[in-house]
């Protein structure tokens, strides 16, 4: 054999033994396929996923026939507090039964507005600087609360421009609620039921986004 042939030979045998290496060295990724899939399986199965819901109060119209609304007797007058709270980028606007609260105006015992100080301006409760300042709201909602013609009424009516946060909207029906206190259950007599403090029944106005 001569010398070329042999070299020939070897390099062929030495590319052959490289080949048999490169083969008997490659990484098998299915153990590892199988055993993250397992994991993610485990995971997916073990997490729970947790979704937080306002439960508001909106109360809505009924509807009768003509024959029932013919036989009924004619409501008696009542007389409504009209609560009403407005949200916007300057603060909060209180008004009751037809008429806005300015700055330091309060609701008699009779459940009229009081006189307006010299220079008021709205909103009734303003921002502190530029954060709404909702315990001045809840302190008004508690004032008006104590007197004689909202200590019954239980409805407040909220509305907000368009570019007002949700966040800003929860607060402020938590400040016009209050806390959680047992109230007199009217539909079972001498019995007790959950309420709030303060105006627990809200109605969104249609404005609201």
């Amino acid at each position: 054999m001569t010398p070329q042939r042999l070299r020939t030979k070897l390099r062929k045998i030495r590319e052959q033994a490289e080949e048999m290496a490169e083969e008997g060295g490659e990484l098998n990724l299915i153990p590892y396929l199988d055993i993250v899939t397992n994991v993610i399986m485990f995971m997916l199965a073990t997490t729970t996923f947790a979704a937080a819901l306002g439960d508001i109060n909106v109360s809505s119209p009924t509807t009768a026939s003509t024959a029932q609304l013919q036989n009924q007797p004619p409501p008696e007058p009542k007389n409504e507090l009209n609560l009403t709270v407005s949200i916007s980028d300057k603060g909060f606007t209180i008004a009751a039964s037809g008429a806005v609260l300015y700055q330091g105006q309060t609701i008699d015992a009779s459940g009229n507005v009081s006189a307006a100080p010299a220079g008021a301006t709205l909103p009734t409760v303003p921002k502190k600087g530029n954060d709404f300042d909702y315990d001045g709201l809840a302190r008004a909602m508690a004032q008006i609360k104590a007197t004689p013609t909202a200590r019954n009424e239980t409805k407040v009516i909220v509305n907000a421009n368009p570019n007002v946060v949700y966040e800003v909207v929860v607060q402020v029906l938590d400040a016009c609620r209050g806390k959680l206190q047992p109230v007199p259950d009217p539909d079972h007599p001498g019995k007790m039921m959950e309420g709030y403090e303060r105006f627990g029944d809200v109605l969104l106005s249609a404005g609201l986004n």
